[in-house]
């Protein structure tokens, strides 16, 4: 069973850490930003941080579209002597001089400077540290983690062999297999030097899961859960996949069907969205107790003591193309008849089967059940929370309160289907996760600014009956919504959530505070997906007097609801 009590409510703060600032940081949030940012949650009185997967990411930066589902991201390494060993206040200072770090902290992430900068300075801190005797707790690590890092390491070397092409399929050979890899590292001409690369990646990945150790240790000192992430699929161009080509159908796509909520472009309107995640070859799993899953769980929970599986809905039925992205627009203009033919009689469709059936949506339910029951019995102690949006089959709810998972609740997407209202807060699931928002969503302050819009538009009658529904949900006056997004408004919303039934409320950052910034748009490749940051370190944005007079209040509200977390 999950360790979640529903009925020890907690209020919880969502920011990725890509997003932070810190004094001293290198253009991105690393692990020292995610101490300060604990600290500010046990200020405010929040029980939970939610954060973004932190496994490294390929050349898209998508924290959902990772190059190993255990490797955690270089580029949130903390860098300075103190935490990273080998490197030297000298190190630091050679990057400071031939780098305008003012300049990389400007604006957005800019990943392709951050990870470059990074990986410098972390392979003169290797150098040195390899030299030295102190090897034993790198070399207790390199034992301990053999299980996936023998192939990640491996396969991270091959990506700099390849310039840093991750594409895998696309390597000669003579790489494109974890034993044919092993034979030609060991026998290619200058095998020492991608020998001490495969040490690099290794001490990176040692820094890395030792600095996130430390996050974990401070949030237990502090009483604060840090919840993680775990997507549903895992990339393509993964060392996961590339090891274990075994565990995964590359013939197929998973991905989302076409629904009303993301059409960020034409093909997504049409075909749904494309995510190119394999899909999993479940009898190869079962025949190995999910080892690779358990794997994947227990590692998770060294760092987090919770965790929300992205896309849950997966572990029941997926919905998969029968082509790659690469090939989205070969089928754009295409019609289904002319689609079929050209994917070899295939279509894009749930699989192993739709809902359409009874039978169907019995087996589906069945098996989702049995994949989730093995992710909780692994996780043990550490909570699950399961990310069910979308198309979502009417079993699942009911699944998930059987299993003791909470599902998401965004007060806008859920109503009294017979009068349209939205659900009321009281009727919300105590095992629920409350938010008005994800990554993937439109922040509070843009989706009150677009209702207004529609209201104030040229038909405008059913966007005054859905304002006015609005104001019922949060118990205002229903014939004078304001016209504009007020701080009194937004904070009512906010009091509003934490009166939920629901065991836990999450407020992405960009809501607490009122903003429209945005992390990720589905379906587009938008350079602003994944790279927004803070203008301010939390510590700066606290120092306002308007913004401290809000964040008392939300403090003075988060007790109220009997959600704070310790004392403060």
């Amino acid at each position: 069973m999950n360790s979640i009590d529903p009925l020890k409510k907690a209020a919880g703060l969502l920011i990725p850490v890509f997003t932070l600032r810190r004094l001293g940081d290198w253009g991105i949030g690393d692990t020292q930003s995610v101490l300060e940012t604990l600290r500010f949650c046990r200020r405010l009185g929040f029980k939970v941080l939610q954060l973004l997967p932190i496994n490294e990411t390929g050349a898209d930066h998508s924290p959902y579209n990772a190059i190993s589902s255990v490797a955690l991201d270089p580029v949130y390494i903390a860098i300075d002597p103190q935490w990273v060993p080998g490197l030297t206040k000298e190190d630091c200072e050679k990057i400071v001089e031939s780098e305008n770090l003012q300049s990389l902290n400007a604006g957005s992430v800019q990943y392709n400077r951050v990870k470059s900068l990074k990986q410098a300075v972390l392979n003169e801190a290797f150098e040195r540290f390899i030299q030295g005797r102190s090897l034993k707790s790198f070399l207790a690590f390199q034992k301990r983690e053999s299980g996936w890092l023998v192939s990640y390491s491996l396969f991270r070397t091959l990506i700099d062999y390849h310039e840093g092409n991750v594409c895998w399929t696309s390597w000669e050979k003579e790489h494109q297999t974890l034993a044919l890899g092993e034979r030609w590292i060991r026998e290619v001409e200058d095998s020492d030097f991608w020998q001490n690369r495969r040490q690099f990646h290794a001490f990176v990945q040692w820094v890395a899961w030792t600095q996130w150790a430390e996050v974990r240790l401070e949030a237990d000192r502090l009483g604060i859960q840090i919840m993680g992430d775990i997507p549903f699929g895992v990339s393509r161009y993964s060392a996961d996949v590339w090891a274990r080509q075994d565990l995964f159908d590359l013939e197929w796509s998973g991905g989302a069907p076409p629904e009303k909520f993301f059409k960020a472009d034409p093909f997504t309107e049409k075909w749904g969205q494309n995510w190119g995640i394999p899909l999993y070859r479940w009898q190869n799993h079962e025949a190995e107790n999910y080892a690779w899953w358990g794997e994947r769980v227990r590692k998770t929970a060294e760092i987090f003591q919770l965790f929300r599986i992205d896309h849950v809905l997966g572990f029941y039925r997926i919905y998969a193309f029968p082509w790659n992205p690469e090939r989205n627009s070969d089928f754009m203009d295409l019609t289904v008849e002319e689609a079929r033919a050209k994917a070899a009689g295939n279509l894009p469709g749930f699989k192993p089967d739709s809902d359409e059936r009874v039978i169907s949506a019995r087996l589906n339910c069945e098996q989702g059940e049995k994949r989730l029951q093995i992710i909780l019995k692994v996780a043990g102690k550490t909570g699950v929370v399961a990310e069910d949006l979308g198309m979502v089959p009417s079993y699942v709810p009911e699944s998930l309160q059987r299993l003791g998972i909470p599902g998401f609740i965004i007060p806008t997407f859920v109503r009294n289907e017979a009068t349209r209202e939205f659900l009321a807060i009281e009727d919300y699931p105590a095992l629920s996760l409350a938010t008005f928002a994800t990554h993937d969503h439109s922040p509070l302050k843009i989706i009150y600014e677009e209702m207004v819009q529609r209201w104030m538009g040229p038909n405008g009658r059913e966007g005054w009956l859905e304002m006015q529904r609005l104001m019922r949900w949060l118990g205002s006056d229903d014939q004078n919504p304001p016209a504009q997004f007020t701080p009194e408004l937004h904070q009512r919303f906010l009091e509003r959530l934490l009166q939920s039934n629901s065991w836990l409320t999450v407020f992405m950052f960009s809501d607490l505070m009122g903003t429209g910034e945005r992390y990720n748009s589905p379906g587009s490749m938008a350079d602003s997906n994944w790279s927004f940051r803070l203008k301010f370190p939390l510590a700066e944005i606290e120092n306002g007097a308007e913004t401290l007079a809000h964040l008392d209040f939300v403090r003075e509200k988060i007790v109220k609801s009997g959600r704070r977390g310790c004392k403060i």
